[in-house]
């Protein structure tokens, strides 16, 4: 991935790429294994996380994704160095470890008994669209084109809570998040959400965007 330098500093770089079409600046930062412990390392990162940044990470370095709000781009990143990516350490509530399901689809069996999962199409991301919305879900991510909740199961509860925290960091998912166990189901109609949370058995987080 080009990436043109924009400036230079003591242990740090900065450089802007394009993805999709959008101007991604990515601030690096080395710390040298000589100067700086794992445990500083790890304090480094863990205060750019609890000030609400995601960042990307590997070995003794991190890069700041710019646009931060968008996890996405930070994703793409990741994927092009070799590193994961830490959302910021949001507080989750209590999660259910129960009922847990073995894929998608059962989860998608049972959302169709508590209320309706017609029309299911599954994503390349192991992510399944569920149902059919209405007008008045205006606040529906517009690439679910015409569903109203996206599924997902996940191979354990750290995975999970990443997932979560990633949507929690994303100003651009208009969406309520109901999760128990080792899955989530997005929904864009908050009502919807609470209704299948009670029935589900699962908890609900909301999540209000800022844009």
């Amino acid at each position: 991935m080009p990436c043109k330098v924009l400036r230079r500093r003591t242990g740090a770089l900065d450089c802007e790429a394009q993805i999709s079409g959008t101007t991604v600046e990515n601030q690096i930062q080395v710390l040298h294994p000589k100067e700086f412990s794992r445990d500083e390392v790890g304090d480094s990162i863990a205060t750019w996380r609890n000030s609400g940044t995601t960042i990307v990470a590997a070995g003794n370095w991190f890069i700041r994704v710019l646009p931060n709000d968008v996890p996405a781009y930070s994703i793409k990143i990741a994927k092009a160095v070799g590193a994961i990516v830490l959302p910021p350490a949001y507080p989750l509530p209590d999660i259910p470890s129960t009922p847990a399901y073995r894929s998608t689809d059962a989860l998608a069996d049972a959302l169709d008994k508590a209320g309706s999962c017609i029309d299911r199409e599954r994503r390349s991301t192991g992510e399944l669209l569920c149902g059919r919305r209405t007008s008045e879900n205006k606040t529906c991510d517009t690439s679910w084109a015409n569903h109203h909740a996206l599924l997902l199961v996940h191979d354990n509860a750290a995975a999970r809570d990443g997932y979560i925290r990633l949507l929690l960091s994303d100003d651009h998912t208009p969406a309520a998040i109901v999760t128990a166990a080792n899955w989530t189901i997005q929904f864009c109609d908050p009502a919807q959400a609470r209704s299948t949370a009670d029935t589900l058995g699962g908890v609900l987080i909301n999540h209000s965007p800022t844009t």
